[in-house]
């Protein structure tokens, strides 16, 4: 997990001051009421985030956030398939693919 700040909105109360006809006549018949209103403010505030981590499996490790099988020995003339198990080029074999090569018959 990792903190990050935020800015947040909120409903901020504030005394609303307005007038009202009434029997004031000291005030031409109007009357000071106050009723409480909300108006958007903002703040900072710190906000948890949560980043899922996976695990690569037995045989695998991670490469650009994704999970590749590892060869112990490196495949020579091929490529890692799977855990220690590589696909060979043609005309090559073997655990590694280092033997075998069979080349056509010079001229």
């Amino acid at each position: 997990s990792y903190s990050v700040t935020v800015q947040e909105s909120y409903p901020h109360p504030f005394d609303q001051i307005y007038y009202t006809s009434c029997t004031d006549i000291l005030n031409w018949f109007k009357c000071t009421r106050h009723r409480i209103s909300y108006r958007a403010a903002y703040r900072h505030g710190e906000k948890t985030m949560y980043r899922r981590k996976s695990q690569c499996c037995p045989g695998f490790y991670e490469s650009r956030e994704m999970c590749v099988p590892h060869c112990a020995d490196k495949c020579v003339h091929g490529r890692c398939i799977a855990p220690n198990t590589c696909q060979c080029e043609p005309g090559w074999g073997g655990p590694n693919c280092s033997s075998g090569k069979f080349s056509p018959a010079s001229a």
